[in-house]
Formats: C-alpha cells, sequence, structure tokens
C-alpha cells in the first residue's frame, strides 16, 4: 500500500522562539562538600598561594587548605603557641611577600608563613595603645606601598607599622576628618597617595599622605547605614573602573561625577545584597547576592542569572590561576564551575528526545523528533526551523499508543529522506516538502514482523534497506512498490539488525546483534565477520553500534567491546579498547574530522583518536560534556567542522577545530609522608620539603603528592622514579601515594610527575632528596673500627708470637726447628683434608637445594625452609607470607621461540625474582617448570601485595618478546599471594594450597594480574 500526503503549513519555516542561556553551554558545574573533606560551607574567603594551593577561611572551622585531593585543616589549639588564634577565621590575604593573613573574628589577626608552618599573632591588648584596635578583623589590603591594611569590625582601620605595632584610624565626627563608620567591610587601592574602603556607612577615599578622607554615598538621601549606603565589597577592574556591592545590589561608581549607578537584571530589578564580585581572566563581572549567582559579560554588559541547583545562600566567588571559578553555598558546599565552552546544546523543548539525525547537503542538520516532527538546525545562523507536523499521528493512519522509538533517517543521492519509527515508514521531499507514507501490506504472512525498524539505507540500484530488531532485514523497491525479505537463509549472522552501512564502493554492511555482514551482490549472500575467542584477529565485541568509512577510505567497526579497523588484507581487524587509553570499551558512534582524528562517542563521554600515532583525548564533564552516555550510530559531521551527537538529553554539538587539549602545567606538591603506616609530621610544611632523612629502623614509608590542577583530579595521571633504586619511570594511574620498603643505606631522589587533565605529561617534578641511614654496624665509622681492631689484633699476634719464637729459638732451637717442621707437615695434611671435605660437603649442599638451571633454590629447599619458616611463625608470632607466580603462557612461548630461548627467558625471570626480593631472610625458588614461589617471612598482607606488584610491573619492563601471549606483548607473570597472620595456624599443604588457588584464579580471569587468597 502506498499513500501521498501534503501537510498544511509545512511549507511556512516556523522558527523556535526560545532563548537558549548562553551561560548553560559555557561552564560545566560540581558541588563540593563535606564527603571531599571540607567540613564547613560557611566560607567567608578563598585564596589562592603562589604554589598553587587554595585556601578557605570558615566561620566556625578555622582555615581549610585544598591540594585538589584531600583537604587540610588548621584550627585553634590551646596547646600550640604557632598555631591559628581563634577558629572563627573567615578572612584571608596573601600579601606581596606570598604570606598569608588571617583575620579572625574574636582572635585579631594572624600572619602565617607558609615555609615554617607557623603563625604569629596581632591581638588587641588594652594596656597598649599600638595594639591592634580589635580582635574582630573584617577586611585585610595590602598595597602599592608594602604597608598591610587590616579593617575592622567597629574600630575602624588598622596600619600595620611592623614590630606587632598598628596605627589606628577611626571614624570623627568632624567633617572629612574621619571614616564615615568604624565598620569596614573592604579595602582596595585607588592610587599609590590613596585608598577606597568600604564602610558600612557609605565608600571613603583616604589620603594616605594628607590623612583625610572624602565620604560618597549611593543614597544621600538616606542617613542610616542601611540599604544601598552600607557598601560590603570593592572591585577594581582591569581596566581601572570600580564598582560597590551595596545590601541593595551592585552600583558603578564614576569617579569624576562622583555618581553611583545601580546595576540591574533584564527585568529592572536590584540583585539584592551583594556578598563578594570579582573579574574574571575575559574581563566578565560575576556578583554573588542574596539572589544567586549572576555574570555581566564584557561584550554585551548586560547582566545574566548562572542557574545554580541551590541560588540561595551564596556568599563568596573566587577565580583561580587554571580559570575555575569557586562559589560558595553557607548550607550546600562549594561550586566548582569550570569553563569549556566547546560543547552546547540545541535547547528547545520541541526536540523530545530520542530524536534522530542526519546531515543536508549544506551541512545543516536535519532533526526527526521522537513525535515524528521534522526539523532542520540551520549551522551558520544557529536557527532551529520546523518542517513538518508529526508524520506518523493518529491522523495519518497510526495508533496514539504506538512507542516513541528512536526514529531512523536516511538522506538518499536524490535528496529524499527516509524516515522510519517503529512500524512506520515514509519519505520526505525536502523540495517540495511532500511526504509519502509507505505502508507494509496487511495481507503479507510477514506483516506483524513488520516493526521496530532500527536501520536504513540504499543499494546502488535504488532499493531501500530497512533493518528490525528482531526480524532480519526487509529490501523496499520504491519502482514496484514491493518488499522482500532477507534473514539467515541468505548467511546473515543474526536478526536483530542495527546498523546498515554503505561505503565508498557501494558495498552494504550489516550491522547485528552478533557481527557484521558483507553483502556479496554475486552470490547473493552475505560474508560474515563474528567474534571468535579462538580466532585473535577476528571481530572484537558481538553487537555493532555503529559502522563508519573515514576520508582515508578505512571501515571502522564499534561494538560493545572495542573499536575495530577493518584489514582487507587477511579479513581481520585491528583492536582499539581500554588497554589503548580509551575510558570504556562501549564505543557507540564514529566520525571523522578534517585531520584524520577519529571521534568516537562512548557511554562515558567523547574521545579522539588519533589512528596513526594511537593517541587518545578523553573529554567528560569536567570537560563541559552535558552528560556521558550516547544512542548509537548517532554522530554525524555538519558544516563549519561541527559534529552533531543525540542522546537521552537531547542533541549537543562542538566544533572540532576548537576542541583542543589542555596545556597547563600546575605544581606538583607533596602532601604527606608516613613511616610505618603513620603520618609523620616534618621540620617544614609537606609542600616545601626538600630533603627527608630516615632512620634504618624506617624501612616501611610512603609519599603521598598531588598536582594543584583543580580542573578534573580524578583524571590526573602520576608517575614516580626513585633515583637510585628505580631506572624507569613507574606509572601508577591516579593513584598519588608511592610506598617504598627494605632500602639499603644511602642517598636517593624521589622524583613526581603528573599529567594536567587533558592527559599531557608535565616538565614540573616534584623532586625530593631522600637520605636512608645504614644500621650503625654498617656505618663508616664502623668499618673503620673493625678494620682498625682487626690491625691491632694482627698487630699484637704478630709481636707476641715473635717473642716467644725468639725465647725459644734461645733455648732449644734444634729442638724448634724439627717440632716445627713436623707441625707444618701435619698441619698441611689436616689442612688439607678438611678444604677437601667442606669443598665436598657445598657441593653436595649445591647439588642437593640448587637450581640447575636458574641457580635458584630448588624444590627440595623449598620444602624444607617453608617448613622451618612455618615454625619460627609460630614461635615468634610473625607473619608469614607466601607468593606463588607463574610466567603466563609459557607453554607458548616454548613452542614458539624454542627451548634455548625458553631456557633463558626463565633464567632471566629467576634473576629478576632475586633482584627485586633480596632480603637475606627471603627465599626464592624455582617450584617446577615456569613455577616460581617466594617465602617472605615477617611479611604483611601490605608488605606482600607491594613486593608482588613491584615484581610483576619488573618483569613487564624487562619487555621479553612473547608474541603468542594472548594477555601481552611481553612476558608477565600471574601471582598468588597469601599471608598468615601472627596468630593464625597454618600447614605447609594450606598455604601452598591457599597461594595455588589464588594463582589459579588469577590465571582463569585473564592472567597478567595478582590475586590474594586472603
Amino acid at each position: 500500500m502506498y499513500f501521498i500526503l501534503f501537510l498544511v503549513g509545512i511549507c511556512m519555516p516556523a522558527y523556535s522562539n526560545e532563548l537558549s542561556s548562553e551561560l548553560i553551554n559555557e561552564y560545566s558545574v560540581e558541588m563540593l562538600t563535606e564527603d571531599d573533606g571540607f567540613v564547613s560551607s560557611e566560607i567567608y574567603s578563598i585564596i589562592q598561594d603562589n604554589q598553587g594551593l587554595l585556601w578557605f577561611g570558615t566561620a566556625e572551622n578555622g582555615v581549610m587548605r585544598y591540594d585538589s585531593r584531600k583537604v587540610t585543616l588548621f584550627e585553634f589549639d590551646s596547646m600550640s603557641a604557632n598555631g591559628l588564634s581563634h577558629n572563627d577565621a573567615g578572612n584571608l590575604m596573601l600579601d606581596r611577600d606570598g604570606r598569608i593573613w588571617v583575620g579572625t573574628w574574636g582572635g585579631g589577626a594572624n600572619l602565617y608563613e607558609p615555609k615554617t608552618g607557623t603563625f604569629h599573632h596581632f591581638i588587641q591588648d588594652p594596656l597598649r595603645s599600638d595594639s591592634i584596635s580589635s580582635n574582630r578583623i573584617q577586611s585585610l589590603f595590602h598595597d602599592q606601598d608594602n604597608t598591610i591594611w587590616l579593617g575592622s569590625y567597629d574600630h575602624g582601620l588598622n596600619r600595620y607599622l611592623g614590630d606587632n605595632s598598628f596605627e589606628h584610624i577611626e571614624k570623627n565626627n568632624e567633617l572629612g576628618a574621619g571614616l564615615s563608620h568604624n565598620r569596614i567591610w573592604d579595602i582596595e587601592e585607588n592610587d599609590k597617595q590613596s585608598l577606597w574602603i568600604a564602610t558600612s556607612f557609605g565608600l571613603n577615599l583616604y589620603d594616605k599622605k594628607n590623612k583625610t578622607f572624602s565620604h560618597f554615598f549611593p543614597d544621600p538621601n538616606n542617613p542610616t547605614p542601611t540599604g544601598a549606603n552600607e557598601i560590603r565589597s570593592i572591585l577594581k577592574t582591569s581596566n581601572n573602573k570600580l564598582y560597590v556591592g551595596t545590601q541593595k545590589g551592585p552600583y558603578k561608581f564614576d569617579k569624576q561625577s562622583e555618581r553611583f549607578t545601580p546595576l540591574k537584571n533584564l527585568n529592572d530589578e536590584y540583585l539584592g545584597q551583594v556578598n563578594s564580585m570579582i573579574e574574571d581572566h575575559k574581563g566578565d563581572l560575576w556578583f554573588v547576592s542574596s539572589k544567586g549567582l549572576f555574570r555581566q559579560s564584557s561584550s554585551s554588559l548586560q547582566i545574566e542569572q548562572f542557574e545554580l541547583e541551590h541560588n540561595n545562600g551564596l556568599r563568596i566567588i573566587f577565580e583561580d590561576s587554571s580559570r575555575t571559578i569557586w562559589v560558595t553555598s553557607e548550607t550546600h558546599g562549594i561550586y566548582k564551575i569550570v569553563p569549556h565552552r566547546k560543547f552546547k546544546s540545541i535547547n528547545s523543548s520541541s526536540l523530545t528526545a530520542p530524536n534522530g539525525i542526519t546531515i543536508d547537503a549544506n551541512g545543516d542538520l536535519l532533526i526527526v523528533s521522537s513525535s515524528s516532527e521534522l526539523y532542520k538546525w540551520k549551522n551558520s545562523s544557529q536557527k532551529l526551523e520546523r518542517l513538518s507536523a508529526p508524520i506518523f499521528s493518529s491522523k495519518n493512519g497510526y495508533g496514539e499508543n504506538r512507542l516513541l522509538e528512536k526514529p531512523i533517517i536516511l538522506l538518499d543521492e536524490n535528496n529524499i529522506l527516509w524516515i522510519a519509527q517503529d512500524d512506520g515508514l515514509a519519505k520526505f521531499d525536502l523540495k517540495s516538502k511532500k511526504i509519502d507514507l509507505i505502508k507494509y501490506p496487511k495481507s503479507d504472512a510477514s506483516f506483524n514482523e513488520f516493526r521496530e525498524l532500527r536501520a536504513l539505507n540504499t543499494d546502488k540500484d535504488g532499493n531501500l534497506w530497512i533493518g528490525t530488531y528482531k526480524n532480519g532485514i526487509y529490501r523496499y523497491n520504491p519502482l514496484t512498490k514491493s518488499f522482500n525479505h532477507l534473514d539467515d537463509s541468505l548467511g546473515l549472522s543474526h536478526p536483530e539488525v542495527l546498523e546498515i552501512f554503505k561505503d565508498n564502493e557501494q558495498n552494504l554492511w550489516v550491522g547485528t546483534g552478533d557481527g557484521i555482514n558483507l553483502w556479496d551482490d554475486i552470490s547473493q549472500g552475505f560474508i560474515s565477520f563474528k567474534s571468535e575467542h579462538n580466532k585473535q584477529n577476528s571481530l572484537l565485541g558481538k553487537i555493532v553500534q555503529d559502522i563508519h568509512q573515514s576520508s582515508d577510505g578505512n571501515i571502522w567497526v564499534a561494538t560493545q567491546k572495542g573499536l575495530n579497523l577493518y584489514l582487507p588484507e587477511t579479513n581481520s581487524f585491528k583492536h582499539f579498547s581500554k588497554k589503548n587509553g580509551l575510558p570504556t570499551s562501549l564505543i557507540r558512534a564514529i566520525e571523522d574530522d578534517n585531520n584524520g582524528h577519529l571521534w568516537l562517542t562512548t557511554n562515558k563521554g567523547i574521545s579522539k583518536l588519533n589512528p596513526i600515532s594511537g593517541t587518545v583525548t578523553n573529554f567528560d564533564s569536567y570537560n563541559g560534556l552535558l552528560g556521558l552516555n550516547y544512542y548509537p550510530n548517532s554522530l554525524v559531521k555538519g558544516g563549519n567542522q561541527t559534529l552533531f551527537t543525540s542522546s537521552q538529553r537531547g542533541i549537543e554539538f562542538f566544533n572540532t577545530s576548537a576542541i583542543e587539549a589542555n596545556n597547563s602545567e600546575f605544581n606538583i606538591i607533596l602532601t604527606g609522608f608516613n613511616t610505618m603506616g603513620h603520618s609523620v609530621k616534618l621540620e617544614t610544611p609537606y609542600s616545601y620539603v626538600t630533603d627527608i632523612q630516615l632512620s634504618y629502623l624506617d624501612y616501611f614509608f610512603s609519599f603521598e603528592f598531588s598536582v594543584l590542577d583543580f580542573i578534573s583530579p580524578n583524571k590526573n595521571l602520576y608517575a614516580y622514579k626513585l633515583e637510585g633504586y628505580d631506572d624507569h619511570w613507574i606509572d601508577i594511574g591516579n593513584r598519588n601515594v608511592a610506598s617504598f620498603t627494605n632500602l639499603d643505606g644511602g642517598s636517593y631522589k624521589f622524583l613526581v610527575k603528573a599529567t594536567n587533565s587533558s592527559g599531557k605529561w608535565g616538565e614540573k617534578i616534584l623532586s625530593i632528596n631522600l637520605y636512608v641511614s645504614p644500621p650503625p654496624w654498617k656505618t663508616w665509622w664502623a668499618y673503620s673500627l673493625y678494620t682498625l681492631l682487626t690491625l691491632l689484633i694482627v698487630f699484637i699476634a704478630i709481636y707476641f708470637r715473635t717473642r716467644l719464637q725468639q725465647t725459644e729459638i734461645a733455648r732449644q732451637k734444634q729442638f724448634v726447628l724439627t717440632l716445627e717442621e713436623q707441625v707444618k707437615e701435619k698441619t698441611a695434611s689436616l689442612n688439607a683434608k678438611a678444604s677437601d671435605l667442606i669443598a665436598a660437603n657445598k657441593q653436595l649442599e649445591v647439588l642437593t637445594y640448587q637450581d640447575g638451571l636458574t641457580g635458584m633454590y630448588n624444590r627440595r629447599y623449598f620444602d624444607k625452609q617453608l617448613t622451618i619458616e612455618i615454625s619460627r611463625h609460630y614461635r615468634q608470632k610473625q607473619p608469614l607470607s607466601l607468593i606463588l607466580c607463574d610466567i603466563d603462557h609459557f607453554k607458548l612461548f616454548n613452542d614458539f621461540y624454542g627451548h634455548q630461548q625458553g631456557d633463558n627467558c626463565l633464567k632471566q625471570v629467576a634473576q629478576c625474582i632475586c633482584t627485586n626480593v633480596a632480603r637475606m631472610t627471603d627465599a626464592n625458588c624455582r617450584y617446577g617448570g615456569e613455577e616460581f614461589a617466594i617465602i617472605l617471612p615477617n611479611t604483611s598482607e601490605q608488605q606482600s601485595t607491594l613486593v608482588a606488584e613491584r615484581l610483576c610491573s619488573a618483569i613487564e619492563n624487562m619487555k621479553i618478546p612473547h608474541e603468542k601471549s594472548k594477555t601481552s606483548h611481553f612476558v608477565t607473570l600471574t601471582v598468588g599471594v597469601v599471608t598468615i597472620a601472627p596468630e593464625q595456624k597454618t600447614s605447609v599443604d594450606s598455604i601452598v594450597g591457599a597461594a595455588d588457588k589464588a594463582l589459579y584464579l588469577g590465571k582463569t580471569n585473564g592472567r597478567n594480574k595478582i590475586i590474594r587468597a586472603d
């Protein structure tokens, strides 16, 4: 059956009149709360110190310092003379020397020295006229003359003279002689000779040379310190404009005309009580008021509200060096607002998800909404145009209760748009706006199976191929208006058809729930490519999400297990997955840009892949994505290098030329240091530590560190190296802790490097000199003493022996000579026999307990030594650990490389084990074949795990080639570890069985793993 339908009114385009907020597309917002370590949300100031650490002044909980990974709290401690003087420490200032001033509400002012970690106190003393005027300090400022100014709650202004001495400046009833009010909210510099001072009653200009004041009032008719006359903050912009925040709202102050101009929103309303103001790096002004967060763009000068989840209770705004904006809420936490300006959305309530998308000949986006309405998004004007009313409506013969599935749309070579949704099929002529409804014949036996349409494409003969969710493919001939069914009888690998793709050579590829199928015109059947576990280069994954041909002609296939590159020469596939840096294995859709990069949508964001270098750049919500998951086969390239995606959130787009990785570099600092599992307080704050000295008793210690990149801390990667111990950098992912155990005495250098949130390794490196003192019996003076004592004993022995010999010679020379000759002969005979016996015993012991190939202890020694260590474990109540490890796929190694190379591999692995597990008490044994066993006396669960991790990393870093390994390109280990607690009883069979079971689990779960039995 075939229907022709003209919809009334669709020839006149209609544009959406909905306004889209630019702020929605310009920033991503994250809330930090107590769960992130912020014990207080009553924050009254934020600063960033010279290292890059963020400091938050709170109302009740002292000062919080944030290093992107954890929060360190500085609180009042009555037992510390150098600590914070009061916990109500809401006002912070970083002076020009990098020191931090803290104004408290009851404890005066504090000066914190970051390099020493000490606070100096300035407390109001009634007996001293030159002490600070009040213990409630509300504002702090450091001017160009290097003078510190402190504004108080009720006793005016203080000028710091040095040596805990202050000059007081207070309200004077004489006109122009003093402050207009003694509560100082804020201080700002006018020029080198004068200061702007915000008070509870008007704005004051203080002439420092003449010590005179000029007073200015936004509301001169109001004689009280209320409303607009209560000036709470001052903002001097980069172009020397002055703004004041009042109880009523922000005002712009013209210094020449001395006039105040109120700033209002688009509805001509005041913004409410202003608590904080900043100018960001672009010159935009931000206001935090009692009504929420507002921004005045430097380009439009319009004030727009930035909608947050909670607009009430906002207090402070601050922009850090990475251009991240921080806004505090007294009741909910801290908003982290990251600018991105990369990923945007088409904001229209008409585009109800799910939407189908494709691109027309002009590079504009064609959209079919879930209600089957057709729209066009014009790329150049950013306008949405409606092209048709609902197509599959009850008016057109479709039921009102039909499923609103994702529409499938296809634009063919004749500028005809084919549209499918559930059981509906139509074609739309973009030029004439004519719609033809195509319905499957009810008389056909397959009528009820023609539904849940999932894919469309046309073949070289103009036939329309229609993929269904459960019933294979239907081919529609527009000339004869007939359908025929293509199913598994033609070789289709699965009835669930998810994608139909036509390549540059007019070949049709069909993606299904079990592989892809290539249509062969000659045989009139399908050639299938499926995932086969026993075939290494088969398709990775079964369920096909998308098929794409890049501009260089390569065919790419996205599945639920990764990305596949089709290799036509061998009919095989090259795989890309999480091992290549992708954030997930589930790839939803593929598109390429003008530079040859592949763009992938996944269930964890968007990724950019360089197919040549293999470099992957991942983008998530921290980069401005409005969400993480996307629909399959829903990524298309429009004009001006713009990519469009469809998801549950609607339609989003971004320009590939504007997506550049963040190249910013940030300092890496030490944030913690532990020995023997306990935190150690060093002489200087962690972030300024350059040298650490350890005793030989500190045999287990760890460093904690952080890169001061606040944009997306969970995306920063770390690597460390201990010079003098490690030959290569050790990658540890997002972990920020490195641990060491049983280092020999000596000097080392601990180095850490990190990536920024875009994955770029920085050149800034944390470097700490580490000295481990040897035990007393291994020091240089101990060895000197040993040498001296040895020489003294030798000297004494020689001296007395000489005297005795001389006496004996004098008394009985001939007798002594004869006896001496006999003694020498007898001694030589005994020594020879003893040497032969010792050599024989040693040879016997070597043959008994040494493995002939690797030189390690053999299985006999292992059985004996494990029994001894279990007995010692009982007696000394110490933990006992056992490691069983197996070279992965060693039989394949032997078969491929030969037994001689296999023996060499065993020797190299054995040597690596002996190098990395080298305590005198440890026993490294060859357990049998490619299995090794390591007995670790007095070794805890944590320590044995560290030994296993280091051993696996060392083996893999040897990079012994293993082409036949199913796990890696190099030789790897699977390790089973068990630790017996000090009080726990065990036996040889029990501990070996537990380790062997863990080893077996590691083998069955993919190998190259460390599995603990306990």
